[in-house]
């Protein structure tokens, strides 16, 4: 079983993060780490969060290598954008047709 083992001052970072955060991830992400800190177990968690209990342990490792911003999504993620910017002159080309507005 693992937990994860919060200092005084990450757990007050994560609980802020709970409350406060606009984006939902962060504050999933934080609440699981506070849950294990609790001694919750990472079956219990990855039940009540509704993922994988490979996704728990890859949070608490994110946590631990890279602190807070280990909990945000990575960049790289996501659709990539259709559109690339290598060629402003298709950019403005499409900025200024009536493309965009229909």
């Amino acid at each position: 079983m693992r937990y994860t083992k919060l200092k005084t001052g990450e757990r007050a970072t994560l609980e802020l993060a709970y409350k406060n955060h606009s984006k939902f991830h962060v504050r999933q992400r934080s609440h699981s780490l506070l849950l294990s800190d609790e001694g919750m177990q990472v079956y219990e968690i990855a039940k009540l969060m509704r993922v994988r209990t490979r996704t728990i342990y890859t949070w608490m490792n994110r946590w631990e290598n890279m602190g807070i911003a280990g909990i945000m999504i990575l960049s790289g993620r996501g659709r990539k954008p259709t559109l690339s910017i290598i060629n402003p002159d298709v950019v403005d080309a499409v900025k200024k047709s009536n493309f965009l507005s229909s």
